[in-house]
């Protein structure tokens, strides 16, 4: 044994196994992704266990992947290609084994290793492997190269180790796979970049409640149309976090497709009601939808439909603001609803706001729960005239923020839209 593993193995015997053990669940239960889950096993057992160990994972494309850590405390992590069955049958058998059984390999399997990874190996007195895998379907193995053969005595300690890091593998796998998933619901459910439109000018905010998603309940959508309409959406499902988020999506697609057949928003919210009811879900959602039509220079021509939602905002290039009072339902509550639809005209200079209750319900203030309203949100609008829509959004943005003064705060979405 060399002198740097004489004085390894000694460190267990020191501390003791099970205070060993205890530090290898520790430093393992916070891992959340493969890669850190494998790096960290690998640094536990060297020097403890062996002079050089490595994890060793099966990867896609016929290779397997390797995290190691070594005496002088260098981990190195890389691919290698997969050694056939038939080359390495030690090897393959314990990779996909459920059973923490500490085995030798041969000397031919460690010299067929190709790569970094059998140069790491080489000139050892034993190499020995066991079993990562667990009842959770993981499947990987532990390599230990020693200057001498593991004692019997200390076989107990690697199997403890390996099924202490098969576990950790195994959750980290499991935790890879639902931070993947989240990852695609955000991508599909998240706003989309905002179209260039001839003749309009947009933009938008979107900042969802605090949660395990960047998705919320709060949406809004722009399509543009093959004749120079333009459909926009705003809108808020009842709640927040993945649930709300799902209903987002379902409203999202389904105007979508329903707007390429139907123009009037005041249909479309119809249409839009009896799906939701389809479902069966008992969540609801408040909604404003719009067509944007140009009429000559510097002018459009908005028809603005309601679902309970706060009316629409037009601030005009005076500083007025003005609301846009629309009667309307909210949608997915009853078959019966009834939908209302106004008109409102801009000019240039003129920018018409929608925006969602995250806003005019923000709580916070002097006394921590009084609700930002409309009054206060209709003042600051007033205090932005000539100012970029983007400009103006960040500023709303900001009054929130300062009024919640770290209060929780409910998803928010603004879209605006001008002439020009």
């Amino acid at each position: 044994m060399t002198d740097a593993a004489a004085s390894a193995r000694p460190a267990v015997a020191h501390q003791g196994d099970a205070a060993f053990l205890a530090e290898v669940g520790g430093r393992l239960c916070g891992s959340m992704d493969t890669d850190t889950a494998a790096t960290v096993i690998a640094e536990l057992a060297s020097p403890v266990l062996a002079e050089r160990a490595v994890v060793l994972l099966p990867a896609s494309r016929g290779r397997w992947e390797w995290w190691s850590h070594v005496l002088d405390g260098r981990s190195t992590h890389g691919k290698v290609r997969r050694l056939a069955p038939s080359i390495a049958p030690v090897l393959a058998r314990a990779m996909f084994a459920t059973q923490p059984t500490v085995r030798v390999l041969p000397q031919a399997e460690v010299d067929a290793i190709p790569g970094t990874l059998g140069e790491m190996l080489a000139n050892c007195a034993e190499v020995s492997v066991v079993p990562l895998g667990a009842a959770n379907e993981t499947s990987g193995v532990l390599i230990l190269a020693r200057s001498e053969p593991l004692a019997e005595q200390d076989t107990h300690v690697v199997r403890e180790f390996a099924a202490r890091a098969g576990a950790a593998l195994g959750a980290a796998a499991v935790l890879g796979k639902a931070r993947a998933a989240i990852e695609g619901l955000e991508t599909t459910l998240h706003p989309a970049e905002l179209p260039s439109v001839p003749g309009a000018r947009m933009a938008a905010f979107y900042r969802p409640a605090a949660g395990p998603l960047q998705v919320g309940g709060d949406f809004y959508d722009v399509h543009p149309r093959s004749d120079g309409t333009l459909l926009f959406l705003l809108g808020d499902v009842c709640g927040n976090g993945p649930e709300a988020a799902a209903l987002t999506g379902s409203i999202r697609h389904a105007l979508s497709a329903l707007h390429l057949v139907e123009r009037e928003p005041q249909r479309l919210l119809d249409l839009v009601n009896q799906t939701l009811l389809a479902t069966g879900r008992s969540r609801f959602a408040s909604l404003v939808v719009g067509s944007l039509t140009a009429r000559g220079a510097d002018t459009m021509r908005l028809a603005l439909g309601s679902g309970g939602h706060p009316s629409p905002l037009v601030l005009r290039g005076d500083g007025r603001v003005e609301e846009v009072i629309i009667s309307g339902m909210l949608v997915g509550v009853t078959a019966n609803a009834k939908f209302g639809q106004e008109f409102a005209e801009l000019r240039r200079g003129d920018i018409c706001l929608l925006y969602t209750d995250g806003i005019s319900e923000a709580r916070g203030g002097p006394s921590g729960d009084e609700m930002y309203g409309e009054s206060r949100l209709h003042e600051l609008l007033s205090s932005c005239v000539g100012l970029p829509m983007d400009t103006i959004l960040a500023k709303v943005d900001a009054s929130v923020r300062e009024w919640l003064g770290g209060n929780d705060h409910d998803d928010i979405a603004l879209l605006a839209i001008q002439p020009y």
